[in-house]
């Protein structure tokens, strides 16, 4: 059988989810900035971090708990602890950042057979499946990164069920099983996509070998194999399925953890906002209350997000972005759905809000926005604001500009998604 991800019904998001599918990156617009006071050329990359999700109501549900007569608090909150200290301890993977063609990455390293054949990968939280080139591909991409070479492993294990990323991601081969490694952590017959075929324009500038994805779920396939964070709860490495990213400002890099959260990295409670859920699509899309730039509205009823770390920046409608960055004084530099910015006004420009769980995540002007330095001192501002086509308004992706001012954790157990400042 061919893996192919399962077709949504047609309801809220359907315009958004014929386009879109389970992703990463859609495609690059290259635009030339031809001002007199430009010294250089600028590549303005907009690669585009995509979701899917199944819109759903999601219903108020009034749960009668029982009183627990007091002396049987102590007794429950021992026997809690105690499950607790004998859960595994989450594993952190560090990743580090870093700026290729004006774009901005967070990678972090991850083994494959035995011995490990080290790959480095990108985050992916929009579909389940990770995947590495293979030895057998002979695509530019492929060559040009590191392969997988089964036959260099002890550990490997056909299986042959082929698969294909489509929709922009536009990777295909088979599913093989093999030990995969993540942050000292080592999972056994792992289930992961051996990328025969990449035919992806814009992969050729990426960094990364692969990704490592994280996906709602715990089923790569229809055929049934595990996800990666499936298969370490059930080889005992970690105890939930739970997993937070920290994205660091200025030139700091960032962090996974998976099986749990590291308090340290961020600040305050965490704001959880409910995922929707359907059982044909799943994803990480979440539910908030409202999203504006001062006066302007972006959503303010029936509103979703997605957060990703494969992208910069904020996608939305082509409607819902033009209206924000007309407000934002953003004129056109060639490229749809994107818009410069005058550099000399960022600073009196409005807040970002976004009203998640009853409460406020602002962001400032300075951090929603890009600001490139050109030859001479010359500087080139963007609106972090992008529109893309077929987009339902109601939906938003927060990329890492979001991610660097907010520490976001990845909730399976209870369907949500939390945001907290980051440490």
């Amino acid at each position: 059988m061919t893996y192919k991800r399962p077709t949504s019904p047609s309801i809220a998001i359907s315009s958004l989810l014929k386009l879109l599918g389970r992703l990463r990156f859609l495609f690059i617009c290259r635009t030339e900035v031809t001002k007199a006071e430009m010294l250089r050329l600028v590549s303005v990359l907009v690669c585009l971090g995509a979701l899917e999700a199944a819109v759903v109501a999601v219903p108020h549900v009034q749960l009668d708990v029982p009183h627990v007569p007091a002396p049987v608090q102590p007794v429950i909150g021992a026997v809690l602890e105690q499950r607790k200290a004998a859960e595994p301890a989450p594993v952190s993977l560090p990743l580090t950042k870093v700026e290729a063609d004006g774009q901005r990455y967070f990678l972090g390293e991850m083994s494959v057979g035995t011995p490990g054949q080290a790959m480095t990968v990108a985050v992916d939280i929009t579909f389940p499946l990770s995947y590495v080139p293979s030895i057998n591909c002979s695509d530019q991409f492929c060559t040009d990164h590191k392969q997988y070479d089964s036959a260099a492993s002890s550990t490997y294990e056909a299986d042959g069920t082929p698969f294909e990323l489509s929709l922009g991601q536009n990777v295909s081969g088979v599913i093989s099983k093999d030990a995969i490694s993540v942050a000292g952590a080592t999972v056994s017959g792992q289930a992961f996509g051996e990328a025969t075929a990449v035919w992806n324009s814009y992969a050729l500038r990426a960094p990364n070998d692969g990704v490592l994805a994280l996906g709602f779920g715990f089923s790569v396939s229809q055929e049934g194999a595990t996800t990666i964070m499936g298969s370490m709860i059930e080889q005992g490495l970690i105890g939930q399925w739970l997993a937070g990213i920290w994205l660091g400002r200025g030139d700091a890099g960032g962090e996974l953890t998976l099986g749990g959260l590291n308090d340290d990295r961020r600040s305050g409670e965490l704001a959880w906002a409910p995922v929707t859920f359907n059982e044909e699509h799943q994803s990480w899309m979440a539910s908030v209350e409202s999203l504006a730039v001062g006066e302007t509205s972006i959503c303010s009823e029936n509103c979703f997000v997605t957060a990703l770390s494969t992208t910069p920046y904020f996608f939305m409608s082509m409607d819902a972005a033009k209206a924000v960055n007309d407000a934002l004084g953003g004129f056109d530099i060639g490229a749809p759905g994107v818009a410069g910015l005058d550099c000399s006004t960022l600073y009196t420009l409005p807040t970002l809000e976004i009203e998640a769980a009853g409460r406020t995540l602002e962001m400032s002007p300075l951090e929603y926005t890009y600001i490139y330095t050109l030859g001479g001192g010359v500087q080139m501002c963007l609106s972090g604001f992008v529109g893309l086509p077929d987009f339902d308004d109601n939906v938003t992706v927060l990329g890492s500009l979001f991610m660097q001012k907010f520490y976001t954790a990845y909730d399976m157990d209870n369907m949500r998604v939390g945001f907290a400042d980051s440490a």
